[in-house]
């Protein structure tokens, strides 16, 4: 359940009742869980806080004529969605198919169940190879690419080179060693020494959140995950 803790949460919703009883089992599974109440709200939050899963029901808010899912997936095929609905007919299973719905219960869902959608959709996000990391950080493994705030980050080979060696190690110390050939593996030729890696270092902290990689004293460094 780890995981779960550190997903971001966007749950549709117009109806209190419905979101009284569902949201206490988001909050206490989730980092953060976000609450719309129509379309506009829906759109607005998901553009600021860039959630990892949305639950929604698929016609509980439309926009313009259109799902907030569809509006959503015209442009972002990665954030994943769950569908808690009232009834399942064809033409509503149809849609979650069409829109890529991760899954989708129908109500009312107890927590267990809930929970167990939420843990195999969290997955699925995490075998898409999203490493979720301390302080709202991600690193897409496929891309290279590192997230903070949900917004990338701009990096240099070497400092690419760098976080993923630190997040294949998970959380264990990197020795100098071990940076000295991650990192500087093609270039044998050049003088590299200890004050390398402290500059490699002190400029990556600059662009990331400067706890996110910790420095242990006589064994290396390691990033928190």
């Amino acid at each position: 359940m780890k995981i779960l803790k550190k997903l971001i949460i966007l749950y549709v919703e117009k109806r209190k009742d419905i979101i009284e009883r569902y949201l206490p089992i988001l909050e206490s599974n989730c980092d953060k869980v976000y609450i719309a109440t129509n379309g506009e709200e829906a759109l607005y939050l998901y553009e600021k806080v860039k959630p990892h899963i949305i639950i929604m029901d698929l016609y509980v808010c439309q926009f313009k004529g259109e799902t907030i899912a569809k509006r959503i997936r015209e442009h972002d095929d990665s954030v994943a969605f769950i569908a808690l609905t009232d009834y399942a007919t064809r033409d509503i299973l149809l849609e979650i198919v069409n829109l890529n719905f991760s899954s989708y219960l129908v109500k009312p869902v107890d927590e267990l169940k809930l929970k167990k959608a939420l843990l195999k959709v969290s997955k699925k996000i995490q075998n898409g190879k999203i490493v979720y990391l301390k302080y709202n950080c991600s690193w897409n493994s496929s891309t290279k690419t590192f997230f903070y705030n949900n917004e990338p980050v701009f990096l240099t080979k070497r400092e690419r080179k760098l976080l993923k060696l630190l997040i294949d190690k998970n959380g264990s110390p990197c020795s100098d060693d071990e940076i000295y050939f991650a990192v500087w593996a093609d270039d044998f030729d050049k003088t590299v020494t200890n004050a390398s890696i402290r500059t490699l270092i002190k400029n990556l902290r600059k662009k990331i959140p400067r706890e996110l990689i910790e420095n242990q004293y006589g064994v290396g460094y390691k990033i928190k995950i």
